[in-house]
């Protein structure tokens, strides 16, 4: 089983969706800050300019110079007249990451791994194209542990909470309640039961900066390792929110050194403040240092 949290693993805090067919967006891109961009073929670009986009996207992928941005693609949805040709793009760009839509099913994944893996054999044999798989139905949420497990190119599950809603018949799309917060806890669930990362939904309120940090701090503790962001501004909040705070670092060292001393003194079990704490207490700590490491802040 992955475990996204160990040492080699990605950090994906803050993932930023670009229109892909709006160039000015996408030059614009490289100063976001956020850990992942992706690049948008689906949901932001209207039908008539599907193939420009593909374009754009491809030449933004051949161009790199992101930094150390991840560059991933969301591209049309299996069965769509644009997935095999957004697919080839990507892999003739050189891009590595594709964001999968309306992710539904183990079956339906398969299929997208067979066209990757024949594109691959063609074109780029060294790629090996990671998949975030985005959910956001109702069959997708009953579905979601056997998806999160399809396939060793899955790396993160993503709840689309918009799409969901409107397929539930929901008044509003509002992902802190109801049947679309059980929709979101469900999928944190089915990702750490599969060893993938769980990317949190987005926050439709572009410009309630308070009301996006405190959607963030939620999935924070429903333990989701990023969000995805339409704004820019957005990407700064979820990187700090997802970076471990100054004083849950120094907590961590102070745990994992008390570990220490107490495995050399054949201890399995120790106090600290008044608290006792064993071996998984001691792995949390540890992971909260491996993130600190990886977000640059330790």
């Amino acid at each position: 089983m992955k475990d996204p949290e160990a040492g080699g693993g990605r950090l994906r805090r803050s993932l930023l969706f670009v229109p892909g067919s709006e160039p000015r967006k996408l030059e614009r891109a490289r100063e976001a800050g956020a850990d992942t961009l992706i690049f948008d073929l689906e949901d932001a670009v209207a039908p008539e300019r599907k193939v420009e986009a593909r374009g754009y996207v491809a030449e933004a992928l051949s161009a790199g110079t992101f930094g150390d941005a991840e560059l991933a693609v969301r591209i049309n949805a299996p069965g769509s007249e644009h997935f095999r040709e957004d697919l080839g793009a990507v892999v003739g760009a050189g891009g590595r990451t594709v964001v999968l839509p309306k992710a539904e099913s183990a079956e339906g994944i398969a299929h997208a791994v067979a066209v990757i893996d024949e594109l691959e054999r063609r074109h780029a044999p060294a790629v090996g194209l990671r998949l975030l798989l985005l959910v956001e139905s109702p069959l997708g949420i009953a579905n979601v542990l056997a998806i999160g497990g399809s396939s060793r190119r899955v790396e993160a599950l993503c709840f689309g909470h918009a799409d969901f809603s409107l397929e539930m018949g929901l008044r509003e799309a509002d992902a802190s309640r109801g049947i679309a917060f059980h929709a979101r806890c469900t999928l944190a669930i089915a990702a750490k039961a599969c060893g993938v990362a769980a990317i949190d939904s987005v926050h439709l309120g572009v410009k309630d900066e308070a009301a996006f940090r405190a959607d963030a701090e939620l999935g924070l503790e429903l333990g989701v390792e990023g969000k995805l962001c339409i704004h820019p501004r957005q990407a700064a909040i979820a990187n700090e929110v997802y970076t471990p705070r100054p004083e849950e670092v120094a907590r961590a060292q102070r745990v994992i050194a008390a570990a220490d001393q107490a495995s050399a003194e054949g201890r399995g079990v120790f106090a600290l403040d008044g608290k006792m704490i064993d071996a998984p207490l001691v792995a949390v700590q540890r992971r909260i240092l491996e993130r600190a490491r990886r977000a640059g802040v330790l």
